[in-house]
Parts: structure tokens; sequence; C-alpha cells
């Protein structure tokens, strides 16, 4: 028997404590300092082409920007007014700028595509070059550290899910149409409203003992999809419309997850396909960790992140 593995998630206090530090306590000075000695010499670094890609990728050089003429100075958008997460994870690098620098932010989760050039966790695929800069926000959530110690070969060779359906359609439309198949182990932990799929809810680790893990789009992004990915098993996804710091369009099907029509019509078809070839099915499995361990990286996602948000503010001032 192999142990499932660990989950790593930073506390919301430990988070709280040194996000205040960052944003509330430590002197814009320091910022300044900090970011200057992190920048200097990046493109020296082995790893100069992934985040030069990187950083183009998360905010384009465009030349069709359109500012928001209602944007805001750094200084007046307020923890109290937004999401605390996305605050946070935002003006860990901001503060590092002029606090006259204006911004536009997109707070929450990401539902249209904005008039205005943004920065934002998510953005949708079929947004305009130059229209969102992409930062890691809500980072606690999204980017949780895994140890699945389960290797592939031994994990079951069924789909798995748990999550909240409540008033997401698209997983609304996959229950109805997989909710009762015994060849899935698939539940609805939704705790505002209770549903014939209700099932209790699963530490991360449990998830480990399968191959296919369900990833499908909730308000913006599939929230798991990192997760799975970092971990040995597999995303069963349709093919993403919103992407965020993860990098979710350049994600390739078959290569990175498996995809699964909008319609869900193929789901059955596909998991019986990857459990026939197992050797197909193992190889998305080392794709797809490998595609996560770029994010493992502090040092360099401090870098990338300073270089998006100098970038973002270049443009937009």
């Amino acid at each position: 028997m192999h142990k499932e593995g660990k989950v790593r998630k930073q506390s919301a206090i430990a988070y709280n404590i040194k996000a205040i530090w960052r944003t509330k306590i430590l002197p814009r000075f320091i910022r300044r300092l900090q970011m200057r000695m992190l920048l200097s010499g990046w493109e020296r670094r082995s790893d100069a082409g992934i985040i030069r890609h990187r950083l183009d990728y998360y905010c384009p050089e465009s030349a069709s920007i359109n500012p928001d003429p209602d944007a805001r100075a750094v200084s007046a958008v307020k923890l109290s007014q937004t999401h605390s997460c996305y605050w946070f994870d935002m003006m860990r690098y901001l503060r590092a700028f002029p606090k006259s620098l204006r911004i536009s932010f997109i707070d929450g989760d990401t539902h249209e595509n904005p008039d205005f050039y943004s920065i934002g966790k998510a953005r949708r695929l079929d947004c305009r070059k130059g229209s969102v800069a992409l930062m890691k926000l809500d980072s606690r959530r999204h980017f949780i550290k895994v140890e699945d110690n389960i290797p592939f070969r031994d994990k079951k060779g069924i789909l798995f899910f748990r999550g909240d359906v409540d008033d997401k359609q698209n997983r609304i439309r996959f229950f109805e149409k997989w909710g009762s198949d015994p060849r899935f182990d698939i539940g609805d932990t939704s705790p505002r409203k209770r549903s014939e799929w209700m099932k209790p809810r699963v530490p991360v680790e449990e998830h480990f003992r399968y191959k296919y893990i369900l990833a499908l789009e909730g308000n913006d992004v599939a929230t798991a999809v990192q997760w799975i990915c970092a971990s040995g098993c597999i995303p069963v996804m349709c093919r993403p419309t919103v992407e965020s710091w993860f990098m979710h369009g350049l994600l390739q099907p078959g290569v990175h997850y498996i995809e699964i029509k909008p319609d869900f019509s193929d789901v059955a078809e596909k998991i019986e396909y990857y459990n026939a070839h197992p050797e197909e099915a193992e190889s998305i499995s080392r794709a797809s960790r490998e595609w996560a361990t770029q994010f493992d990286d502090p040092r360099r996602e401090s870098i990338i992140s300073y270089l998006v948000a100098k970038r973002y503010l270049r443009q937009a001032n």
C-alpha cells in the first residue's frame, strides 16, 4: 500500500500575517530595493528564456492598448473594497512602484472580456491581445504544493471528482449526463444546496488514488487543474476557455490533459481508451507534471511578477 502523499497549503493565518507585513508594514522603499536586487541581471540567468517567454505571454507588448479613463491610482485601490487575497497578491508587487500610477483591476473571477486594459487573475482565451495582463492572484487557493507518492500504474483507472456543482451550469450538465454512471466516482459537495449527486468532501491527497480527475471550469478557470497536473494524475477536461497564471491556453490536449467534448458525450469512451493504452496515459501524466514544475521556483515567480507589473504600468500610464 502506498501513502497517498501530502498537500502543503499555507494556512490562512500565516498567509495573512505575511501578506500584511509585505503590503501594509514594510516601507515602500524597501520593496523598491528588493525589486531592484531581484531584477538585477535577470537576463543572465540560465532560465532567462523561460522568464521572457512567460512575461510576453502574461503581458504582451501591444500597440493597441485601450487605457481605462476611470483607472485609479495604485494608492486608491483599497483592501477594504476588494477580495483580500487578490489585493494582497497584487500589492505585494505594485507597492514597489510609484503609488500615483494608475491601474484598472479585475477583482474576482473573470466572466467577460474587459473594455479597458486591466490587471486580472484570469482572462478569456477569446480576449484581444493587450486587454488583460495576468498576475498570480489568489495564489494561496490556486497554487498549492502537492506530493503524490502513488506510481501512476498503481492508481485506479476511474474518473474521479468532488466539487461544487451548484450554480455552475457546465458541471450541472455533466452530472445530468454521467452523475449516476457506476463507472465513475463523482460527487457534488456544494454546501448551499443539496442535490441527488451529493457525496462527502474528500481531501486532495485522496484524489491521488485515481488516474483521472475531472477538471471542469466553474466561474472561470478550473481551480484544480494546477494541483492535478502537479500530482501524478491526469486532468480530464474540455478545451479551456479561460486561462490564468498557469497558462491554460498553452496546455495541449493529448499531451498535458485528456480532452473531452463540450457536450461530454465522449467521456466514457476516452476513459476506456486510456485504460486500454496505459503507456499513452502515463506519458500525459509525466508531461502534465513537468508543466507544473515551472511554477515551483519562488525567486523566478517573483521576477516574472515584477516584470509583468512593470510592463503593465508602463503601457497603461
